[in-house]
């Protein structure tokens, strides 16, 4: 026995000595060698590199494992082109089990920073080119070519040249951001620092940012539901079919490859007057799943938005949530407490097809997906029709839209407004109008001579006699206490039949054109960045953004001086409410540099608004969150808006 464990000890130490013995000479090895190449050395055991590229995800992602693996910035917010050295970057995400396609983000890595690093910029952070700056263009970037082959990464190197007021603008398109022309660039730029609510010049500007939003979410595998949102945001931009269905068929996708929760579908869905069947079928495949009922909300936008349930010829119905509540018990009554549908015995195969060169689906991915199709039989819904023709029949003119109708009744002879738009916009556009007070009075029939002023009840029959053309008024013409002068400039926005804006719109406008005129903004570089900021503090939908950033038209530059607003805000707002405000403005327009700690702004604020300098926010006051902030103020300008 004593033999055996001698013998056993003898060989752990003849063990122990080769490995001394190895160690040494690969030690030697290294300090022999040049300190870049054993960098280089230790970068490719680690498996670190600095570029993403379509072509090495799709060799990882077929073998299962890869001897290297790209980085690409994470979503942490970067406020400048130069803040790399301090960037988190994450590596490609692995098929992981946590999700049924396996769409998960890996855990974050610090990297060094390259200069031509492929970066990306989301919602939270901007990216600056010179003295432009451009918010949430949710995007890639980069400081000189990238080493990763991306059409849509904007390099900021490039030049750039921004268009001017009348300038003639290119006809032509481009099939990346490095092949723009200098000027198609400046007009890419514009338009993605608006947040993309204009519709586009040209089909490549959304088809490139398309570009980077498929790197996003088939390489990076990150921000998905942001890529969803972002996508079906644009959608009602394009006036380009094969645009349309591309934006269509990228969400619906991505979609199914989330397992997106149906509230999340339902509310994309409300939000269109037409749905797609595809996410209609995504929409109902849970219900159907679990053998519940639909529920009201759900089976009246599938009947306003399924052109085949409703009829090819039907009326266009946008969501109401005054419709809803009447089709609801008719919906029940008739549907025996809601609808339960069977599931379909075939399905509908669902295959992506990246429009981006550079991106490429692994095999996973690039198998078709399948969702149960329930309208390949829609005998099914008879009850669900059934409802929806009761309901129909059920609404009368006052039902369908209770202010306007109510507005046209009052007019003893109704102008001819159809004919004043048509002189203002010969060709019938959409786009906001311009015009006066004085010429809107006229057509009204109004004294609009120099010494008259515009009473409360002119106010607002301009306004009800708007709304009944779909029309709204910019600014709002029922603010309480304003002097309003028939020389002001007003501007007509097309506003869809039953909309109802909401306070928050309201306030938002109104600040927004409290603060140019304080800061005597006169640049698109400032208002933009402006008007987006409002949405940190109040909850603003995509229409209230697209109406907000048309007030650039009146506000740039400001029609009246801060004085102006002061005065009636003094009026109506007590001491310590200006107090209020006036901490409020100043943290607000705190996010630009220029107004960062502004001994200048400050006291002018403080004079305009009629408070002392030294009525500094309290700490409790400063712990609030922006959202906080924004409620208080709803509650103390809702005062102004009483006639509203």
């Amino acid at each position: 026995m004593l033999y055996v464990i001698v013998i056993i000890l003898a060989a752990v130490g003849a063990f122990v000595f080769f490995r001394q013995q190895n160690s040494g000479k690969t030690d030697q090895q290294n300090q022999d060698l040049p300190d870049a190449q054993v960098q280089e050395d230790s970068q490719a055991e680690s498996g670190e590199s600095e570029a993403s590229s379509g072509s090495d995800l799709e060799s990882e992602s077929e073998s299962g494992s890869g001897s290297e693996s790209s980085f690409i910035l994470s979503a942490k917010p970067m406020t400048s082109p130069d803040t790399v050295d301090g960037a988190t970057y994450s590596t490609h995400a692995p098929a992981g089990e946590s999700s049924p396609y396996g769409l998960s983000a890996a855990p974050e890595k610090k990297a060094k920073a390259s200069s031509n690093l492929l970066r990306w910029c989301g919602r939270t952070s901007s990216v600056q080119i010179e003295n432009f700056v451009i918010p949430g263009p949710v995007a890639y970037w980069s400081n000189g070519e990238s080493s990763t082959p991306e059409p849509s990464c904007i390099n900021v190197e490039l030049p750039v040249e921004f268009p001017q007021h009348g300038q003639d603008l290119p006809a032509d398109g481009a099939a990346s951001y490095a092949e723009m022309s200098p000027l198609q660039r400046g007009i890419y730029l514009t338009w993605l620092s608006g947040a993309r609510i204009q519709p586009p010049l040209h089909i490549c500007y959304p088809s490139i940012w398309l570009y980077g939003i498929e790197r996003r979410a088939i390489i990076d595998k990150l921000d998905l539901s942001l890529c969803i949102n972002e996508v079906f945001r644009l959608l009602p931009l394009m006036r380009w079919e094969v645009m349309a269905e591309n934006l269509v068929k990228f969400i619906t996708w991505l979609a199914i490859r989330i397992w997106l929760p149906e509230e999340d579908m339902l509310s994309l869905c409300m939000r269109m007057n037409t749905a797609p069947e595809n996410m209609l079928c995504i929409l109902l495949n849970s219900y159907a799943n679990a053998k519940l009922p639909l529920p009201s909300q759900v089976a009246f936008t599938l009947m306003r938005t399924s052109a085949r349930l409703r009829g090819e010829n039907a009326a266009i119905m946008s969501h109401s949530d005054e419709l809803l509540q009447k089709f609801t018990p008719i919906y029940k009554e008739i549907c025996s407490g809601g609808l339960i549908l069977a599931k379909p015995q075939n399905n509908r195969k669902i295959l992506y097809t990246p429009t981006n060169p550079t991106v490429k689906l692994d095999k996973k991915s690039s198998t078709p997906l399948e969702i149960p199709d329930f309208f390949e039989d829609t005998k099914q819904f008879k009850l669900l029709r059934n409802s929806w023709e009761v309901f129909l029949t059920s609404l009368t003119p006052v039902e369908r839209g209770e202010v306007e109708v109510k507005a046209a009744d009052s007019l003893v002879e109704r102008p001819d407004f159809e004919g004043f738009i048509e002189t203002l916009s010969p060709e019938g556009s959409n786009l906001p109008l311009m015009t006066t007070l004085e010429k809107f009075g006229e057509l009204m029939k109004f004294d609009t001579s120099p010494e008259s002023k515009i009473t409360g009840k002119e106010r607002k029959s301009m306004v009800e006699t708007a709304q009944v053309e779909g029309w709204q008024i910019v600014p709002d013409l029922g603010i309480s206490g304003r002097n309003y002068q028939w020389s002001d400039f007003i501007m007509f926005i097309r506003l869809a039949p039953g909309t109802k804006l909401s306070q928050e719109y309201r306030i938002s406008s109104f600040i927004l054109e409290f603060v140019c005129a304080l800061t005597a903004t006169d640049e698109d570089r400032l208002f933009e960045p402006l008007r987006q900021h409002l949405n940190d503090y109040f909850q603003l939908t995509d229409e209230d953004n697209i109406r907000l950033e048309t007030q650039r038209l009146l506000n740039l530059p400001t029609q009246r001086d801060a004085e102006f607003y002061g005065e009636f805000i003094s009026m109506w707002l007590s001491s310590h409410e200006r107090i209020t405000l006036k901490n409020f403005v100043l943290k607000f327009l705190s996010f630009l540099p220029e107004f960062q700690n502004n001994p200048a702004l400050k006291t002018r604020t403080c004079e305009i608004l009629g408070v002392r300098e030294n009525t500094d926010p309290t700490p409790e006051q400063l712990a609030k969150t922006n959202q906080e902030l924004g409620r208080e103020i709803l509650n103390l300008m809702t005062l102004l808006f009483k006639n509203n």
